[in-house]
């Protein structure tokens, strides 16, 4: 191979120009074409067939991850470099994630392109193993061991009862909570045959469960009722998955258990109660219709004024959300990808006047850190007027990445509790989340002198739950009664209609140790865990 075939992907031409300049210092590396967007690199990397493929994240028609995915299938032996102006972090994990072979900020692409690729390109796999395997181990170090222990340590902690099988129903595998539910300790229950714990007339629960699981099925929340050592019935709620060896073949099942016996009761006295409820109500629903008919047109005409109000507000937040989005996008895509092209220009301009020239390359060299300084405060204002991460990977990731900014602002100490398997919600429901989390901070920030705060996200059987907690020094009585009877300022009041806007309800309590905000969002505003949105900035 006489030269390396290099492929340039990316919709911004002063970033390709730049790169250009940046290659030209290998007088034996040949870029062989330039793409606008992630289905025309897969088109143009078919027919150019490049060594090394520089890619871009967001673009239109199909972002650089997807692309990436196709060429690593389609053409396993060109090595792919992300090139992303999003946060360093998140880029990385994403790389990873696609199997690319390298990651490469915008930001430092002066100082870390061409060492990059040269890394790259002389890695040779090793074992028959991808050559990704040990770049990604040294983003990730001892992730995946780690991992392993973690996700053992929550099997043997966990509340519910987790046992395996394998094809003949003999038990595999016997967690601490199964002997707690069960009263069969781990020795007496592995190797015996499930029917241990099957009631005798529920036995053909396991031959219907059995052909779901060969079909490739998970069977979810099935309600049953299963027996104990002592002879005692156990309502319980089944997950069952089946499990299988690498490569791809059923060879048995997982099952959690979780006792459900409190929650059969409390329904079946909920719907006692609801049926003496309901003959109260029947009773006094002639006296209170007569009483209340004057009321409910008064209420109609308060409430057709209160709905056409809260119509206006709704959608003066939509506009402002829509014109923070609008501004940040003009921030990235235009000023943040200029910046990235003016870097790489006088990263151009020092290298070729250090000999020549040494005090031009000096000013350069400060003018290009003051780009690089630029561009970081550019893209946090863009993030904060709208984070491309709440589009990109949810909550989690979003808060995470504010909290971090927030402290190194403010040194505002925050934890964020929010489970691992929290999923997606509604991009509008996300976007308040985060906004009322953007709000209290910043209140808490500002107001009440404490020097940390706690953030607590649940997803329920039927709502969103969201408290933020402070140790400060309160909110006086005086101006929390002001709040609860007019609604407070405008950041409080904010944050109200943004809950409204969602069908929600807020709370703020607050004393001599802190103040405390809670939310709560009702199931119809929900969205499945796996439903992901498509990203937007990179």
């Amino acid at each position: 191979m006489d030269s390396l075939r290099i492929l340039l992907v990316d919709d911004h031409e002063p970033v390709r120009r730049g790169v250009r300049s940046l290659l030209s210092s290998h007088s034996d590396w040949l870029v062989c074409g330039e793409a606008v967007d992630g289905l025309d690199a897969i088109e143009k990397a078919k027919a150019l067939r490049p060594n090394v493929v520089l890619m871009d994240i967001s673009m239109p028609r199909m972002n650089g991850l997807d692309a990436t995915q196709i060429l690593r299938r389609d053409m396993p032996d060109s090595k792919i470099v992300i090139v992303s102006q999003n946060d360093p972090a998140m880029a990385c994990r994403q790389a990873t994630e696609v199997d690319a072979a390298g990651y490469v900020a915008k930001s430092s692409l002066s100082d870390d392109l061409v060492p990059t690729i040269e890394k790259v390109i002389s890695r040779e796999p090793k074992n028959g193993s991808h050559p990704m395997s040990a770049t990604a181990s040294s983003w990730l170090p001892g992730e995946a061991e780690d991992r392993l222990q973690h996700l053992a340590a929550i099997v043997d902690s966990s509340d519910d009862g987790i046992i395996s099988k394998n094809l003949d129903g003999v038990i595999t595998s016997w967690n601490k909570a199964a002997e707690r539910l069960f009263g069969y300790s781990a020795e007496e229950a592995v190797g015996r045959h499930i029917t241990l714990i099957i009631p005798s007339d529920r036995r053909h629960e396991e031959a219907m469960i059995l052909d779901r699981l060969k079909r490739g099925e998970r069977v979810e929340h099935f309600e049953t009722v299963r027996v104990r050592k002592d002879g005692g019935m156990l309502d319980v709620s089944l997950t069952i998955s089946p499990v299988k060896d690498s490569q791809g073949r059923f060879i048995g099942a997982s099952k959690i258990a979780r006792d459900i016996t409190a929650q059969k009761r409390a329904e079946q006295t909920l719907r006692e109660n609801e049926q003496r409820l309901r003959a109260l109500t029947d009773a006094l629903e002639a006296q209170v219709r007569a009483r209340t008919m004057e009321l409910e047109r008064r209420n109609r005409e308060v409430l057709h004024q209160s709905q056409k109000l809260r119509e206006l507000s709704h959608r003066l937040i939509r506009i402002q959300d829509d014109e923070r989005r609008h501004i940040a996008r003009e921030l990235h895509d235009s000023a943040g990808q200029i910046l990235a092209a003016l870097g790489m220009n006088l990263a151009t301009v020092v290298r070729n006047a250090k000999l020549d020239a040494p005090e031009l390359a000096r000013l350069a060299e400060e003018s290009e850190q003051m780009v690089r300084e630029l561009s970081q405060e550019i893209r946090t204002t863009s993030y904060l007027l709208h984070p491309p991460l709440l589009d990109e990977c949810g909550l989690s990731e979003s808060l995470l990445w504010y909290i971090r900014g927030l402290k190194e602002r403010s040194g505002l100490e925050v934890t964020l509790a929010i489970p691992d398997d929290f999923g997606r919600l509604t991009p509008e429901m996300e976007l308040v989340i985060f906004r009322i989390v953007q709000e209290c901070l910043t209140n808490v920030h500002r107001h009440s002198g404490s020097r940390v705060a706690a953030i607590e996200i649940k997803r329920g059987s039927g709502n969103i739950t969201l408290s933020v907690q402070d140790e400060g020094s309160g909110i006086p009585s005086a101006k929390l009664l002001e709040i609860e009877s007019q609604g407070g300022g405008v950041g409080i009041r904010g944050m109200r209609e943004r809950v409204l806007q969602c069908g929600g309800k807020m709370a703020l309590q607050s004393g001599a140790r802190g103040t405390k905000i809670s939310v709560s969002f009702p199931a119809a505003d929900l969205r499945p865990a796996e439903e992901v949105p498509g990203a937007a900035l990179a």
